[in-house]
């Protein structure tokens, strides 16, 4: 199975921007739990990895004002682009490339970690774990997002089970080392942060809803967010990829609400201090 450190995440960088109304309104609750989580105050130096589109950096950034930092970063060159297009006008943040798990910044550097969806992608996430509790002040808080497991996941899993069904991506759910539900185990996310020396360990489940006008938008704007996905449908004739098209719709329906369709998610949320 292809890992986080196999894909150009860069190469999705444009559909993240393009869809960022969604991308953020599906995690709206998860957003509101991890700030809660992180419990901010002005002048806190914050780091933010795997920082996306940039938008929960700038929330972040009104949260520390003032008198504070963020530093928002992410591995893709392109994803970084688009966080410094969106930093613009935030005197707060700074903007920079960083692999999650070679962080060049001293230690005891910052009061807070932000780590939404980014960790589970990690091949090794020990490893980055031991560098943000490094770079963490002593003392200093985690907010660390995942995805749940498949089954609670269908915003994602009902697209990736049709363009399996025709043979355009291998078979089982992503659940190994640096795939998207590779964490999705509550006690073994658990276990891996309480592994890397954090206290307080704490994980919960976050739900939502991903809402979309027509099952087209949902297909449309899904199949552009992971690479791996991204590229399958990409390579497929106009036949296939209308077969994935209905067979998907055919799985969302049984979401369909008065105003469109309404796809139920899933993420855990683990909160820590270093």
């Amino acid at each position: 199975m292809t890992t986080a450190n196999q894909l150009d995440w860069g190469s999705v960088a444009s559909n993240w921007d393009a869809h960022r109304g969604h991308v953020e309104a599906m995690k709206s609750e998860l957003t509101a739990a991890l700030c809660q989580g992180l419990a901010l105050t002005a002048g806190d130096r914050v780091l933010e990895l795997g920082a996306g589109t940039g938008a929960l950096a700038q929330r972040l950034a009104l949260a520390v004002h003032p008198g504070g930092s963020v530093l928002a970063s992410d591995v893709a060159p392109g994803m970084v682009e688009l966080i410094r297009a969106g930093a613009a006008g935030h005197p707060e943040i700074e903007v920079a490339q960083i692999d999650a798990n070679d962080i060049p910044l001293a230690g005891g550097s910052f009061d807070a970690i932000a780590f939404r969806m980014g960790l589970m992608l990690l091949p090794e996430p020990a490893r980055a774990l031991a560098e943000c509790r490094r770079v963490l002040a002593p003392g200093g808080r985690i907010a660390i997002a995942v995805w749940a497991g498949p089954q609670f996941n269908p915003w994602l899993t009902t697209l990736a089970i049709s363009a399996m069904m025709q043979g355009l991506m291998p078979a089982g759910p992503p659940t190994g080392p640096g795939n998207p539900f590779s964490l999705a185990e509550p006690a073994e996310f658990e276990a891996v942060v309480t592994a890397a020396g954090f206290t307080g360990v704490d994980v919960r489940a976050i739900d939502g809803v991903a809402s979309f006008s027509t099952a087209d938008e949902h297909f449309d704007t899904v199949r552009f967010l992971a690479p791996p996905l991204a590229a399958a449908l990409s390579n497929a004739s106009p036949e296939v990829l209308a077969e994935v098209r209905a067979a998907t719709a055919a799985m969302v329906e049984k979401f369909r609400a008065a105003d469109g369709l309404r796809i139920p998610l899933r993420a855990l949320l683990c909160t820590a201090h270093s």
